[in-house]
This record gives C-alpha cells, sequence and structure tokens, in this order.
C-alpha cells in the first residue's frame, strides 16, 4: 500500500450497541462479528457503514477456522514425480488467501496493533488506565 494511512479517531454517532449480524454468517463468523464490533463499539470506532467490511471481516475469518485444521495436516509442497515441480498445496494457498485479506480488513478496521498506536486512534480508556502520562496511548 502507498501513501499516508488515514487516522483512525473515535467517531461521533457510533453505534452503541453490537447490531444483530446478517443472516447467512456460519457459526464462527457471527461469533466474529460479535467480538469484532464489541471491540469497535467500545472503542467508539464502529458506525453503521462498517457493518459491511465488518461482515466481509468475518466472513473471512471463519474461513481461516474452517481451512487451517486442513492445513495443518497436508505437507506444504507437492511434488510431481513425473516433472520434479514442486507446487503449493492448495490448501495452504486458499489459507494464504484469506489470512491476508483478514489482514487487510482488520488494517480497516483499526483492529490491528499498527493501525491502533497510529496517531490521533482513541482507544476508549480502558487501554489507558495505569499507562504513565508519557506514553501516547
Amino acid at each position: 500500500m502507498r501513501g499516508v494511512r488515514p487516522q483512525l479517531r473515535a467517531i461521533e454517532g457510533g453505534l452503541s450497541k453490537v447490531p444483530a449480524p446478517p443472516a447467512g454468517l456460519n457459526a464462527a463468523a457471527r461469533e466474529e462479528w460479535a467480538r469484532t464490533c464489541s471491540e469497535l463499539i467500545d472503542r467508539s470506532a464502529l458506525v453503521k457503514s462498517d457493518l459491511p467490511t465488518v461482515e466481509m471481516y468475518a466472513t473471512c475469518r471463519a474461513m481461516v477456522i474452517k481451512l487451517r485444521p486442513d492445513a495443518d495436516k497436508a505437507e506444504p509442497f507437492l511434488l510431481n514425480e513425473k516433472t520434479g515441480a514442486i507446487k503449493q498445496h492448495p490448501a495452504h494457498v486458499t489459507l494464504t488467501k484469506y489470512l491476508s485479506l483478514c489482514l487487510r480488513y482488520e488494517s480497516e478496521l483499526g483492529l490491528t496493533p499498527a493501525a491502533r498506536n497510529r496517531k490521533g486512534f482513541q482507544t476508549g480508556g480502558k487501554a489507558d488506565e495505569g499507562a504513565p502520562p508519557w506514553l501516547d496511548l
């Protein structure tokens, strides 16, 4: 990514309670929806227009949870005995794609450490309690 990343700030008029998850999300995605919405609400950083991004993130996290056991069982690379060519196992390729998507959505939503530490991002007070006054949280 190029350019300056936006500064994340508490949003006036943001949501104050976790909205119902969209229809069609499986159990793992609904759980991630609730966790993510709750965390963003605690930081006063969730508005209605963010909900499609949260839905996509929750869906990706659910896919990571589903794919990880298969990828853990599989060898990372496959060898074509006839040609000697080496390629990545499809389970690892797919898992890597979903992990990359998750990281993008986490960054957009302010869920990564780098996103949380951007100047101007407010954590909502809970993490600030007991921190030294010179520490810019």
